[in-house]
């Protein structure tokens, strides 16, 4: 579980002449997580000031839709009577490319920007493209003010008053096919109900995209009357009396949903649900309620004790502590020559692609009778699921195959665009599949949903993520995997030829450049959650990520690499 906070500094418009700037406001304090930037302040807006060209009090409109208020009272003001009826800043968001300011017509101000995405009405956020286009009706009302007659139909806010005025928390929802929770980002204003619009967002249920692969919620309507934070950091959580229906697994996988959600706030260290005046609690009677209660069920627990596993000079290795890097014990020798493999999550099976790509071997880690799965087609790196499936891709997806105790089970796709595999990742959920497909060159990245049956697995669902870099020119995704529950870690080819690593959100919200800044040929990528990402040169050369462009080298002579999945 893990809370992203962005900048937290709202950018003060240069408003001139009869209207005045905003200099004061609220403070809210958010500490910044990983992927995140410095922490800041919030600006309050402040309403329009008689006088104030129509510029002015587009520009002001603008500011106050970017930061949060109840109501968005002060924004309301900036409209004529009749728009601030009529306008309804919850419905959604839509996020425009920075550096597009309002320009003044003969007689209007327009915005015209590029669409970098939309927020709809439950917070969850999806890459657009097209372009905004509005003209915001500047009329006069009767003390001879200028208002805005056309506000959008919900919020419109630039990308950087977006990623500060506004925070990812990760909502989690049980799955249909398990004891393990899947977790949807959703975009709450920084502010001090957040919690609240968390909690609720819980209990309206996942997005129509998620919605199939997760338990049907018990109250679909059902909504808190009251979440309060004390303190000492915990969450009292009050939902109505018709709550007390929820009984059973039905009340443990919705107390398991809440704490992974709520316990994603920093200020956060453990909540409690009361239903009708009664204390809920877990079926060994705890009422008091951390992650660690659910880890069994968190997507990303266990992984951070994981070590790294590497192939050189025809051995298996394993680090011999996750924070030594210079030890690494041999587990098997004569190992073939692959060009990746892949650990099981119990750490007993391995499996891995021959150098010229054309076979997949697999056996136990500690021991030498491994078998030949399949031959032929170019094979793409194997991985392991959650719940112990191999997985095979080859750079056609029809060409996937996926091994239940070492036989293969019938796989079909529908709705995934055209193009070569150029990678492919599980979520650490098991349910959700990243894919990086290519063609002619250009490289796009999408989630699919994976659907279990005893007859076999069904990707479908292809949702695209785009993954705005902000860098000039094409790029390739050579590779990817999850550093996180809802975050990827990208391996690019630049247009100068120049390889480098960046993370960005599942929904495509957010991208931070990681580096390295001074390693060359990287083609390969290894990270699992709780453990530092990991890059292999070409030489044979791990680059192991220690924050902030810090990359040190943690081996050479390595032919590939894999955590346990």
């Amino acid at each position: 579980m893990r809370r992203r906070a962005e900048l937290i500094a709202i950018l003060v418009l240069a408003l001139t002449g009869c209207a005045s700037v905003p200099t004061s406001g609220p403070v809210q304090h958010y500490q910044p997580s990983q992927g995140g930037a410095t922490s800041g302040v919030q600006v309050a807006p402040l309403p329009p000031v008689d006088g104030a060209t129509q510029l002015l009090i587009v520009e002001g409109f603008l500011h106050a839709m970017g930061t949060y208020q109840s109501n968005y009272a002060i924004a309301r003001q900036y409209l004529t009577t009749q728009a601030a009826t009529n306008w309804r800043p919850e419905s959604g968001i839509q996020v425009y490319a920075d550096g597009y300011p309002p320009a003044e017509t003969d007689q209007s101000v327009v915005l015209i920007a590029p669409l970098a995405g939309t927020v709809d009405a439950s917070g969850a956020y999806s890459s657009a493209g097209g372009q905004v286009r509005l003209d915001f009706g500047l009329v006069k009302n009767d003390a001879g003010q200028w208002r805005i007659s056309n506000p959008p139909p919900g919020l419109l806010v630039s990308k950087y008053l977006f990623t500060t005025g506004f925070v990812a928390v990760d909502a989690y929802f049980a799955s249909a096919s398990g004891a393990v929770l899947l977790p949807e980002s959703r975009f709450v204003p920084v502010a001090d109900d957040g919690i609240t619009m968390a909690v609720n967002d819980v209990l309206a249920g996942p997005t129509s995209w998620l919605a199939p692969l997760v338990v049907a919620r018990p109250l679909p309507d059902l909504r808190a009357t009251a979440v309060t934070l004390d303190s000492s950091g915990v969450v009292d959580v009050n939902l109505p009396g018709e709550a007390t229906a929820i009984d059973g697994d039905q009340r443990e996988r919705l107390l398991a949903e809440l704490t992974l959600t709520l316990c994603g706030f920093d200020q956060v260290r453990a909540i409690q649900v009361r239903a009708g005046g009664s204390t809920w609690f877990t079926a060994d009677g705890r009422t008091e309620l951390t992650p660690k209660i659910f880890a069994s069920m968190d997507p990303a627990a266990g992984t951070s004790m994981r070590s790294a596993y590497v192939i050189a000079d025809d051995h298996l290795r394993r680090q011999a502590s996750e924070g030594n890097w210079i030890d690494l014990t041999d587990v098997q020798v004569g190992v073939p020559k692959v060009a990746s493999f892949a650990i099981s999550g119990s750490t007993q099976v391995w499996a891995g692609v021959s150098q010229d790509r054309t076979k997949l071997i697999s056996g136990p880690v500690d021991g030498k009778a491994n078998r030949t799965l399949r031959t032929g087609g170019v094979l793409l790196r194997p991985a392991f699921a959650r719940n112990g499936e191999l997985w095979s891709p080859t750079t056609k997806l029809t060409g996937l195959k996926v091994y239940r105790e070492g036989a293969a089970v019938p796989v079909s796709v529908s709705g995934v665009p055209h193009g070569n595999v150029a990678a492919m990742a599980l979520a650490p959920d098991g349910d959700r599949l990243a894919l990086v497909l290519t063609q002619a060159g250009v490289s796009s990245v999408g989630l699919l949903r994976i659907r279990r049956s005893d007859a076999g697995v069904m990707l479908d669902g292809w949702r695209p993520v785009a993954v705005d870099t902000g860098v000039t020119g094409t790029s390739q995704i050579l590779d990817l995997s999850w550093t996180s529950a809802t975050d990827l870690v990208l391996l690019r080819l630049g247009a100068d030829s120049q390889t480098s690593v960046g993370v960005a959100s599942q929904d495509g919200a957010i991208f931070t450049e990681i580096g390295p800044g001074d390693a060359v040929g990287l083609q390969a990528i290894a990270a699992v959650p709780g453990r530092p990402t990991l890059v292999l040169t070409g030489m044979g050369v791990l680059y192991r990520y220690d924050g902030e462009f810090n990359w040190a080298v943690a081996s050479t002579g390595v032919d590939a690499v894999a955590y346990p999945g």
